[in-house]
């Protein structure tokens, strides 16, 4: 009979559990804050010509960019110019510099 009350009780526990999961406050409560606006991001290039000595440090401080990072920029300067990804930048040549714009939209 003890086993059965249990049973019961451990029943009615879990009913009114579930029930408040499903339709009850819990998911009426808001766990995310206020939508942030959706933002878009382009990537525009100028085209550069280096000269001795030139390092993409010096680049990236001649032509500054305030809405990435840096990690960001370098990942991006790498995949405009993928041939320079293991060698050093010598003079004379033609890379493409990253320049991001980002732009608030109302994407969803």
């Amino acid at each position: 009979m003890r086993t059965f009350g249990i049973a019961v009780v451990l029943f009615i526990i879990f009913h009114i559990i579930r029930v408040d999961l499903f339709d009850g406050t819990i998911t009426l409560a808001s766990f995310f804050g206020d939508e942030v606006p959706c933002q878009e991001t382009t990537v525009d290039y100028i085209p550069v010509k280096t000269i001795e000595g030139d390092t993409i440090e010096t680049l990236f401080a001649m032509y500054p960019d305030g809405d990435v990072s840096f990690v960001e920029r370098l990942s991006i300067f790498y995949s405009l110019n993928p041939h320079l990804q293991n060698q050093d930048l010598v003079g004379g040549l033609s890379i493409k510099l990253p320049l991001t714009e980002t732009h608030l939209t109302n994407c969803k």
